[in-house]
């Protein structure tokens, strides 16, 4: 959805038809949800943190005021949630599959063979694990900039901190994430 379709989608919300928003829900509630379930280690409260983050939006809408991307504002909500969900529980591991595009694809036409598709889970399931032991500020700072794909000003604008504050928080975090997968190690950050 490009960002003029969402700029009309939600002067129509604001305009007083609510039912406009569904449309934005649809669009970004995948992106969402992995990035809500990166942020809290895979758990299965990523859900209810896009709601959550979808709830805020809605109710602040007219607190956006278009300076950034309406899928960055979301970001930084969903962010913060994320935060205020991790503060609620002590970490837990349980493990579920987040949502990706395409997967239901991949799986029906068995492109990959079922070696490849071993190695890539598991580089996928060490990957994750490494991310998960990654402090949260600095997942959240490379989450932001590698898997959202937003600029180094737009992660610091969601992240409220400046911009060489995020530079370090995302050259530190991809040295933890550098030094976790090179041990081949799941639980080698501390």
């Amino acid at each position: 959805m490009d960002e003029r379709e969402v700029r009309g989608l939600l002067e129509r919300v604001l305009d007083g038809e609510p039912d406009r928003f569904a449309p934005l829900v649809e669009a970004y509630t995948p992106a969402l949800y992995n990035l809500a379930h990166k942020m809290l280690g895979g758990s299965t409260e990523a859900s209810d943190v896009v709601q959550e983050t979808f709830f805020r939006a809605y109710r602040d809408l007219g607190r956006f005021d278009g300076r950034t991307r309406f899928y960055s504002w979301l970001c930084g909500i969903c962010v913060n949630v994320s935060y205020d969900a991790g503060k609620r529980r002590r970490r837990s591991w349980e493990r579920e599959e987040p949502m990706t595009e395409g997967a239901e694809e991949r799986l029906a036409g068995k492109e990959q063979n079922a070696e490849e598709e071993l190695i890539a889970s598991q580089e996928d399931r060490r990957l994750r694990g490494c991310l998960g032991r990654i402090p949260l500020t600095l997942r959240a700072a490379l989450l932001l900039r590698y898997q959202e794909d937003l600029s180094l000003q737009e992660v610091a604008d969601q992240l409220r901190i400046g911009l060489s504050a995020t530079k370090m928080r995302v050259r530190r975090g991809l040295a933890l994430l550098k030094e976790c997968m090179s041990r081949n190690l799941v639980g080698g950050i501390r």
